[in-house]
């Protein structure tokens, strides 16, 4: 038996998920831990304001780079991956000062914010820039095979976060304690990301801005295409965090975003790494082979609903009382909240990492119109709300319902386009 799992784990594949798998999951453990103490330490409302300035980040994070950032993965030449890294971060700082003016302005609108955590909300950009950084730096190491400083950099960083977030609860810094505990989070996670590029760096000091501008036109699809669609597949999500503050208020909110992070836990920590590292490997393999990807998705299909069907009957029949016991009985209702949801992520957890799928099929267009349809789906259902005065649990129950419709439709279109076309 020990042969066979050494057999197993020289597989590049197996030990890449093993990897980033570890990485994560003391991410995840280190993440809800975390919140047993600062589900007591920090108020509904004060959790409902910082989670306001990291949905502004996981906003527009996603996009800072353009999208450049993965092609440098699937660049021809490591010189040529270099030009791309360059582009990448210079994009990405070009990004974070446009969207800088918009959310100064935004502040502006909402003071409350402001009032909470003072100066301290503008770390919010700097955590922005970072962020865009980091997920070029993610696909560099990727590129490298550098699984052991990802995974060093999923952990440490969110061990130093979340502890500083503990520390300056205890001290009562209230808002401004959980946003100066994220950006000194994320610099770290920056430092791991860049280690091995120390090595490279004269190979970046040779990027030039014509060669920039030469990788710039060479994946412009990036931009033009792939961009708007992850935009708006993250979008559809975080627009919700917005919505729900405005309709029922910031303490609300911030009982929501309790059950919103533990959901999300299950996708960050299985899904995403099925995603980068098995399914698309195996996917792409098979697809260069035989026209099509079935096999790859019957398997990982398979994987991933073995995973989520309990999820789902667990989160229904107990989450009120798990949230309750583990977070504070002031915390019941973001258990609440999770029955509510629970379908919507079982499904998600199932559908989200096969979208890759589409890329390999070179359907990236099909995405980006289901993406809108989601988006649409959660402006009506905001605008359904606010015209009837819906409680909270209707626009949940209005959410999950369209949401899962149109993941089903999106995983039956990526069936479709999973069947070999060649002889």
């Amino acid at each position: 038996m020990k042969e066979k799992i050494n057999i197993l784990m020289k597989h590049r594949f197996v030990r890449a998920v093993a990897t980033l798998f570890s990485g994560s999951l003391v991410a995840q453990l280190v993440s809800v831990l975390s919140s047993l103490f600062t589900s007591r330490l920090y108020t509904d409302y004060e959790m409902g304001i910082y989670s306001l300035l990291t949905t502004v980040v996981t906003l527009f994070s996603s996009v800072a780079c353009l999208k450049y950032e993965p092609a440098i993965v699937t660049a021809e030449t490591d010189d040529e991956a270099y030009d791309l890294l360059g582009l990448s971060i210079t994009t990405c700082a070009a990004t974070t000062a446009v969207i800088s003016v918009g959310y100064l302005v935004y502040l502006w609108l909402k003071p409350e914010i402001w009032a909470s955590a003072g100066i301290f909300s503008l770390l919010t950009i700097f955590v922005l820039f970072l962020t865009g950084v980091n997920d070029a730096m993610y696909c560099y190491n990727t590129r490298f095979q550098n699984y052991g400083l990802l995974s060093k950099a999923y952990a440490t960083s969110s061990v130093l976060k979340y502890s500083l977030q503990i520390l300056f609860g205890f001290f009562g810094l209230s808002t401004a304690g959980l946003n100066s505990a994220n950006l000194t989070g994320t610099a770290l996670g920056t430092y791991f990301h860049t280690r091995y590029l120390w090595y490279s760096k004269d190979k970046l000091k040779e990027v030039s801005w014509s060669r920039m501008r030469s990788a710039a036109v060479k994946y412009r699809r990036q931009p033009l295409f792939t961009a708007p669609a992850f935009f708006v597949s993250t979008a559809y999500f975080q627009l919700l965090n917005f919505f729900i503050e405005i309709l029922y208020g910031m303490a609300t909110f911030g009982i929501y975003s309790l059950s919103y992070r533990m959901l999300n836990v299950p996708l960050t920590l299985i899904g995403v790494n099925v995603a980068r590292t098995l399914f698309f490997g195996n996917a792409t393999e098979e697809y260069n082979t035989t026209g099509g990807y079935r096999k790859a998705l019957l398997v990982t299909t398979g994987v991933l609903s073995a995973i989520a069907i309990p999820m789902v009957v667990l989160l229904c029949l107990l989450s009120p009382w798990l949230f309750s016991v583990f977070f504070g009985a002031d915390w019941r209702m973001s258990g609440v909240y999770a029955i509510y949801q629970a379908p919507l992520y079982g499904i998600r957890l199932v559908v989200q990492p096969l979208t890759q799928a589409l890329v390999i099929a070179k359907k990236q267009s099909v995405e980006l119109i289901i993406q809108g349809c989601f988006l649409v789906c959660s402006v009506l259902c905001f605008l359904y709300c606010q015209l009837t005065g819906a409680p909270m649990e209707t626009f949940l129950t209005l959410i999950s319902i369209s949401y899962s419709f149109f993941y089903l439709v999106l995983y039956g279109i990526i069936f479709y386009y999973s069947k070999p076309r060649k002889a």
